[in-house]
């Protein structure tokens, strides 16, 4: 119990440590107002139909009034 308190401790000692540095990231790159109003994208919608698959329980009576019992699997497109 007293690892876990030590180690608790010290990983939010870490964490307070690093949220106190500055970042350094790099600035972005100007864009020229030109190239981003001649640009067009093309984006598409991509819609597949899925498949909803159950099983279905049939029940038949077969030759001499038997019952046959037989699982089939039913799917329709959503």
């Amino acid at each position: 119990m007293k690892k876990l308190s030590y180690a608790l401790a010290a990983g939010t000692l870490l964490a307070l440590s690093s949220l106190a540095m500055p970042a350094h990231a790099l600035t972005a790159h100007p864009m020229p107002s030109a190239a981003v109003s001649a640009d067009v994208v093309n984006a598409r919608y991509h819609y597949a139909p899925r498949r909803v698959c159950t099983v279905r329980t049939v029940v038949k009576r077969g030759y001499h009034g038997r019952r046959i019992v037989k699982r089939v699997r039913v799917c329709r497109v959503r």
